[in-house]
């Protein structure tokens, strides 16, 4: 973070908006801080060691090589579960929002007994509507019977004459 960014945070409503995170930011300013913190030690207790004499010197290199570099893995990982923790948070807030909000369970019933009773309507009125419909076919059907012996041509029928009514005695 730069002199003009923390400038930015001073003088913008970022610090007292809450709509924006800015832990994260400042997770990374306190483990450069802790790296910082872990060389300081580092050095002050290596020239601090050697002063004392060589052995310690010697000694004082292996504390500085376990201790800082136990004191370093233990700062990485508390700055890494920080972060995590805010990144699920954030995705929790984003699903909390997407989601619609909370009901009582009376307005739960009330919602379901609707819907059960939307899907009861549309049956009968499905049942009802099937005889109807038997029906509609049913007289479809019939006319297009009617208009198919229409259509097909009739035989025409022999004229009678008068010899053939008449009968021969």
């Amino acid at each position: 973070m730069t002199l003009d960014d923390l400038k930015k945070l001073a003088t913008s409503g970022t610090i007292f908006n809450l709509d924006r995170m800015i832990a994260p930011k400042i997770i990374k300013m306190l483990y450069l801080l802790g790296l910082g913190a872990i060389s300081i030690w580092a050095i002050r207790h290596l020239f601090g060691s050697f002063a004392q004499s060589f052995a310690a010197g010697i000694w004082g290199l292996l504390e500085i090589g376990i201790i800082g570099l136990g004191s370093f893995v233990l700062l990485r990982v508390l700055c890494e579960t920080i972060l995590v923790f805010f990144k699920k948070n954030a995705e929790h807030l984003t699903l909390a929002t997407d989601a619609r909000p909370a009901m009582s369970i009376f307005d739960d019933v009330k919602d379901a007994l609707e819907e059960l009773a939307d899907d009861e309507v549309d049956f009968t009125e499905q049942k009802a509507i099937e005889p109807v419909a038997k029906k509609a076919v049913a007289k479809r059907t019939v006319a297009k019977k009617t208009a198919a012996k229409r259509a097909t041509p009739r035989k025409a029928a022999a004229p009678k004459t008068r010899a053939a009514a008449k009968p021969k005695s």
